[in-house]
């Protein structure tokens, strides 16, 4: 709906942090999901499951690191055009709401599957 949006009022794309860091978010999202799903379904990548299973911490952090980066991304949307003018969507709230999030979320995280020692 956005592209036909821009592309009929002549409006060009990917100019907006959001709309950078959404394109950024899809890429690392769908690596990801390539990646894991080689991990499960075909270990012989990685050189058998044992090694795949080693490497399986990297792919816990990245998926860390994509879920805040998808919470970046949604904080950004409060910056555009549309929500400025249409939906007023406050950034302190996105932000507030974020870290609410992530406060839920860190507790959750099980630091021997992704090789830190517990200090």
């Amino acid at each position: 709906m956005i592209q036909i949006h821009k592309f009929t009022n002549g409006i060009p794309h990917f100019e907006s942090p959001h709309s950078i860091l959404g394109l950024i978010t899809y890429i690392f999202l769908i690596l990801q999901a390539l990646w894991g799903g080689a991990q499960f379904f075909a270990p012989r990548i990685f050189g058998g499951e044992e090694k795949a299973k080693k490497v399986y911490k990297y792919h816990r952090w990245s998926g860390y690191i994509v879920f805040t980066l998808g919470l970046a991304t949604v904080c950004a949307a409060t910056q555009t055009t549309y929500n400025k003018q249409v939906l007023h969507i406050q950034l302190w709230a996105v932000i507030v709401a974020s870290v609410i999030v992530l406060g839920g979320l860190l507790p959750r995280i099980k630091k021997q599957k992704m090789g830190v020692n517990d200090v």
